[in-house]
């Protein structure tokens, strides 16, 4: 009965156990899948460039936007970025978009959260376009720094936590939850890791915690 009970507080709190907080998965990556609605400006949402949505992300029009508004400029630059119609850099271009709205939540909601939602975006990026030290987006060290850095306990304790399994207090489920929902986007990326960096060794050692994470 107790394991019933912490999966279900998951789902009440938005993060069910299988899913995680999004769906839909491409190259192995986890993105949102829902439809952008109103509030963007409709002659933005036809934009063929996210130029024009860059520049109105600097006006003071989107400084009270609701969180669902962000999501909704998300869910629309990040399905650009994975159009094969469009062309390498203009997937790129929306594929930043998408991580500027990601920026504009990360006043609504955990670092954790602004962690893995920036994570899918990176991971999909780095995936699909390569490796770059030139590009931020692409930067995989500093993605895999990021990452750690949020992270919020040592690999110790995390591997204590789960010694009860989905058995766990429900805090605890949600924490393990965030930490799975941070590391698993590098998940397509770990044959990327196997150079002799400290953060990419760090990193793999969290990544085999990651099937004993509820």
């Amino acid at each position: 009965m107790a394991r019933k009970n912490s999966w279900r507080s998951l789902r009440a709190a938005g993060e069910d156990p299988k899913l995680g907080p999004e769906h839909g998965v491409r190259g192995g990556t986890r993105l949102s899948a829902s439809p952008p609605g109103d509030g963007i400006p409709g002659r933005l949402l036809g934009a063929s460039s996210p130029a024009e949505l860059e520049r109105y992300l600097l006006t003071a029009a989107v400084e009270d936007w609701p969180r669902e508004l962000w999501v909704q400029l998300r869910v629309l630059a990040v399905g650009r970025m994975q159009s094969s119609a469009l062309t390498r850099e203009t997937r790129l271009s929306w594929g930043r978009l998408a991580l500027s709205a990601i920026a504009g939540m990360a006043r609504l909601q955990t670092p954790q959260q602004t962690t893995a939602d920036s994570a899918r975006a990176r991971a999909y990026m780095i995936l699909e376009f390569g490796v770059s030290d030139s590009d931020a987006a692409r930067d995989l060290p500093a993605l895999c720094s990021e990452i750690l850095r949020n992270l919020g306990v040592s690999l110790e304790a995390a591997e204590r936590l789960t010694e009860d399994g989905r058995s766990a207090p429900r805090e605890r489920m949600l924490r393990l939850r965030r930490i799975k929902n941070m590391l698993t986007p590098l998940l397509p990326l770990h044959a990327l890791l196997n150079e002799g960096d400290p953060v990419f060794q760090e990193t793999r050692s969290w990544m085999k915690l990651i099937p004993h994470l509820p």
